[in-house]
This record gives C-alpha cells, structure tokens and sequence, in this order.
C-alpha cells in the first residue's frame, strides 16, 4: 500500500506516492536525515546542507513523481536545487510526510467526545 501527498507548491503541481510502509533500508535513509547537521563557526547552517541530508531519504522512499516542470526520474545530479526558496520548501514538504509515515500519523483524541462512563443513559425500564 502507498500514500498519494499533493503538492502544495505551484511551480511543482502534481501528486507524489511515497511508499508506505517503510522497509528498513528506507527507515535507515531517514533517520540519516533526521540528524541535524553541524553549523559552521558561527553557528549557520545553508539549507542546501540541511536538504543534501534529506534528500537522499526522499528519492528512496518516492515510488512515483508526477509533478509538472520536473525531472522524470529525479536522481541528486538532477534534483531541482533553484530557485532555493522553493526546491527547499519541495524537500521539506517531502521528508515532512514520509516522516509521518515513519513515526506515524499522529493521532489526537477528540477529548469533546463523551465516553460511556462521561454519559449515562437513563434508564427507561426502572420504576419510578
């Protein structure tokens, strides 16, 4: 079974299927790019650096892309690195949503919903 994400950017409209689940060789991708990279001296760190740790997660755990004005297959040679501003908000988006699928949807209880023990019932046989 796969999960179908859409794009939320318009320069790369489409759909992406990201494998779910994970096999372990994915999950070992990911967390490689869960590890948050050193800054420099002061302490900076370029987002290229950030997504160069992603991506190689991302481009393993795509089954198929089907975004327009952007490569068939897209390998880290061909990946769209310009204009920054989007090609990262793409990686994020990216490793965003296999890393749900990785720990897991996160799952809220509804804590308005009344449990059994919150309502009773009255009951309509006793007498009164």
């Amino acid at each position: 079974m796969s999960k179908v994400i859409k794009s939320p950017l318009q320069r790369w409209a489409g759909e992406v299927t990201i494998s779910d689940p994970l096999t372990l060789s994915q999950a070992h991708l990911i967390e490689d790019g869960l590890t948050q990279p050193q800054g420099g001296e002061d302490g900076r760190i370029w987002f290229t650096v950030i997504d160069g740790k992603q991506l190689p997660a991302i481009l393993g755990c795509v089954e198929k892309w089907s975004l327009s004005n952007f490569p068939e297959n897209p390998t880290l040679e061909n990946f769209p690195a310009s204009p920054r501003g989007d090609s990262h908000k793409l990686i994020d988006w990216l490793f965003s949503e296999i890393r749900n699928v990785y720990f897991g949807e996160a799952q809220v209880p509804n804590e308005s919903s009344p449990t059994l023990t919150d309502t009773q019932a009255e009951d309509s046989t006793a007498e009164k």
